[in-house]
């Protein structure tokens, strides 16, 4: 009997595996398995053609397409489009002069209503009156002004009233200035002065440019004034014109008052100014302010009365006898020019 001498697995005891058992344990005897065959080669070449390994399509190289001339010829007339229509907005927008170009005139003041371009003739009509230097009018003026010591040397409310006639670049009336009333002329370049009750008249070296009416309001271009709408005062239907951003006002002379010397001028300025259709001025309200939070710095507010507008009067120097200074508070409307026999040299 051939011997198969095995070692027992537990006790690690030699014996006979034919004999049975284990002598030493009684553990049975338990053949190994067999090794699994291990195969040379990949997988994908074990299992080529079964369902484990894909077949992978085929790919085939295609030259590459050439874009025919007609794509091209598509595609750059699209461009041409969109480039025209690129330069049709500019010049529409004003800015075919590049960035030097003059901008578009801004019409309208910051919670003003909307402006219209209704009858845009009246605002060149009423820039050719108003920009005469031959314009003749009655002219009746009342300002505030408020000014507090930061801006000014001390802080004050100044009152002004004019009542007065404008006619071929000369002019004449009173001036009231708070509790300081003057007459005052201005006859070919030449100012005369006085104050009542005195009937002395004083020629002055310089007048007052602030206190020149005509042109009145500094407006030059109709870039200046805009449409606001038609409203009905006094019975009249008029044309209610504001002015715009472009529209650099003379505080001083729109005031009727020295205000050149102020630390920090208004820096919110609005007219509002009601014409006849054919440009005729009715009335007009200036407003010129600076704020710092609620604090006033500067407060400027004019009310403006023509009157008589085309009526051409002759005012000329006084002479001895002079008519007694009107009072712009009791007679609306002064007389309208010594008449020609006291029209002389002023009086010294």
């Amino acid at each position: 009997m051939a011997e198969k001498m095995v070692r027992c697995t537990r006790c690690h005891y030699v014996f006979d595996a034919e004999e049975g058992p284990c002598v030493k344990c009684g553990t049975p005897y338990t053949p190994p398995k067999a090794a699994a065959e291990v195969f040379d080669g990949m997988y994908s070449e074990r299992y080529a053609g079964t369902p484990f390994v894909p077949v992978e399509p085929e790919v085939v190289v295609a030259p590459p397409r050439r874009r025919s001339n007609t794509t091209y010829l598509i595609a750059g007339g699209l461009g041409l489009m969109g480039a025209a229509v690129v330069i049709a907005l500019l010049f529409s927008l004003g800015l075919s002069g590049g960035a030097a170009a003059t901008p578009a005139a801004v019409h309208g003041v910051g919670g003003a209503p909307i402006a219209t371009a209704t009858l845009p003739p009246t605002v060149s009509l009423t820039l050719a009156q108003l920009n005469d230097v031959n314009f003749s009018a009655h002219v009746s003026l009342q300002s505030r002004i408020q000014l507090s010591a930061s801006v000014a040397a001390k802080a004050q409310i100044i009152i002004v009233k004019y009542d007065g006639i404008v006619s071929n670049a000369n002019q004449w009336g009173t001036l009231k200035v708070n509790a300081v009333v003057q007459d005052w002329i201005l006859a070919n370049g030449q100012g005369i002065v006085r104050t009542p009750p005195s009937m002395k008249w004083t020629p002055v070296s310089v007048y007052p440019p602030y206190r020149v009416i005509s042109p009145v309001f500094g407006l030059k271009t109709a870039n200046d004034l805009v449409m606001v709408a038609q409203e009905t005062k006094d019975g009249q239907v008029l044309n209610h014109l504001r002015s715009t951003s472009w529209w650099i006002p003379d505080i001083s002379r729109l005031a009727f008052a020295d205000l050149s010397n102020l630390r920090l001028p208004p820096d919110v300025n609005v007219l509002d100014l009601w014409v006849k259709p054919d440009g005729t001025p009715v009335s007009a309200t200036f407003s010129g302010t600076n704020m710092a939070g609620n604090t006033v710095l500067v407060d400027v507010q004019v009310q403006y009365t023509f009157t008589d507008v085309g009526l051409k009067e002759t005012i000329e120097a006084p002479g001895a006898n002079w008519t007694p200074s009107i009072d712009p508070l009791a007679t609306p409307t002064p007389p309208a020019t010594p008449s020609p026999s006291r029209a002389a040299s002023p009086r010294n």
